[in-house]
C-alpha cells in the first residue's frame, strides 16, 4: 500500500532522514519509537503529503483515503463543532450521518460541552481529542497518528485504543509515533526505532499473539470487587494489581471503576 523510496530528510544542513526505504503492506500497524527529533514527526508528515523529502519519494496505492493526527494541533477561532463539521464534509459525509457520528465520538470522549466553544481556548489534550475525533469520522484506509494520547486522560486513551483495535479489524493501516509502552504493546505489529537518520526493525508481534496487562488500582471508601475480576487480583498495601489480556482492559477499567477503585496506571506483562 505504501512504498517509501530512499527517502532522505535535511534541515538546515542537519540529515533527519536518511535512506529510508521500506514497504507497508494493507493493514499493517506500525508504531516508530525514539528521541524526541529523530524524524518521527517527519517521517509521518512526508507520507501524509505536507512535508516533501529532500530525496526519494513515497508511492501510495492510488484512491486510498489517508487521515492524519498531528502532535501539536493549531489553535483556530472556529468551534470544535464547526470545524468537525467541514472536516466530515470534505470526507463526503452526508448531514445526518456525520451529525450521529459527531455525537457518539463526542460522547465517548468526554468532550460533548466542548464542542461550541472555540478551540483556542481547549487545552491540548481536548485538541488532541478532537483531531482524533476528525480522523474516525469516516473510516480511513491510512491512518497516521503523531503522539495520539499526548495530554489525554485515562478513560479516553482506552476508548482511543479500542477505536483503533476496531480499525485493525477492518484492516485499516495504521502508522503512529509515540512513547506510550501499552499503546505500543496495544496496537503495533511491528515497532521501529529511530536513530541517527535510520529506522530499524526493533520488535515483531506474531499474530495470535496475546498481550497481558497489569493494571494498578487503588481503593477508596466504597470500593467492591467485581464478581468477573476477582480471580484476576493481586492485593497490595495501596490497592491492588488486575492482570487482564489485552482484549478485556476496556471492560476490566470500566468495571473497576464504577466499583469505587482509581486507576493509576498500566504496564504490558513483558
Amino acid at each position: 500500500m505504501i512504498a517509501l523510496e530512499h527517502i532522505v530528510k535535511e534541515y538546515d544542513k542537519k540529515i533527519i532522514l536518511n535512506d529510508i526505504h521500506f514497504t507497508i503492506e494493507q493493514g499493517q500497524s506500525l508504531a516508530f519509537t525514539g528521541q524526541n527529533g529523530c524524524g518521527k514527526s517527519t517521517l509521518l508528515k512526508i507520507i501524509a503529503g505536507l512535508v516533501r523529502p529532500t530525496k526519494g519519494c513515497v508511492c501510495l496505492e492510488k484512491g486510498k483515503l489517508i487521515h492524519y493526527v498531528p502532535e501539536h494541533f493549531p489553535k483556530m477561532n472556529l468551534t470544535a463543532r464547526r470545524y468537525l463539521s467541514y472536516m466530515g464534509k470534505m470526507d463526503n459525509l452526508e448531514d445526518a450521518a456525520l451529525e450521529t457520528c459527531l455525537h457518539e465520538l463526542a460522547e465517548e470522549f468526554f468532550v460533548s460541552n466542548m464542542l461550541d466553544i472555540p478551540m483556542k481556548y481547549l487545552s491540548k489534550g481536548s485538541l488532541q481529542k478532537i483531531g482524533v475525533i476528525q480522523a474516525l469520522l469516516k473510516e480511513p484506509d491510512i491512518l497516521l497518528l503523531d503522539e495520539p494520547l499526548s495530554g489525554q486522560d485515562v478513560m479516553s486513551q482506552q476508548v482511543f485504543i479500542q477505536k483503533i483495535q476496531e480499525l485493525q479489524k477492518h484492516h485499516v493501516t495504521i502508522l503512529m509515533s509515540c512513547h506510550e509502552p501499552y499503546l505500543v504493546d496495544a496496537i503495533a505489529d511491528e515497532v521501529y526505532r529511530f536513530a541517527d537518520g535510520k529506522i530499524v526493525l526493533e520488535s515483531h508481534k506474531p499474530a495470535g499473539e496475546v498481550q497481558w496487562y497489569h493494571m494498578f488500582f487503588v481503593r477508596t471508601e466504597k470500593a467492591d470487587i467485581p464478581e468477573k475480576w476477582k480471580g484476576h487480583l493481586q492485593f497490595t498495601e495501596q490497592g491492588c494489581i488486575l492482570r487482564a489480556a489485552d482484549g478485556e482492559c476496556d471492560r476490566a477499567i470500566v468495571e473497576m471503576l464504577e466499583a469505587g477503585w482509581n486507576l493509576r496506571g498500566m504496564r504490558c506483562e513483558k
